[in-house]
């Protein structure tokens, strides 16, 4: 069986609907030794998501 390297499509809290912070979901993500993790937010115009704000922000995140 492979091994899974990476999970591509992901959403934290600010996506209305998950349950992790972008913390919690970093920490799982190395625990389970993927090597790559995409956040995937659903964008600020669909409702009850992340402001623009929140991309923006992003720049900011140490890889």
């Amino acid at each position: 069986m492979r091994k899974i390297l990476i999970d591509a499509h992901t959403h934290t809290v600010a996506s209305g609907h998950a349950y992790s912070s972008l913390q919690e979901m970093a920490k799982a993500a190395a625990d389970k030794g993927l090597e790559v993790l995409g956040i995937t937010e659903h964008g600020p115009k669909v409702p009850g998501t992340c402001p623009q704000l929140y991309f923006k922000n992003m720049f900011v995140v140490p890889r």
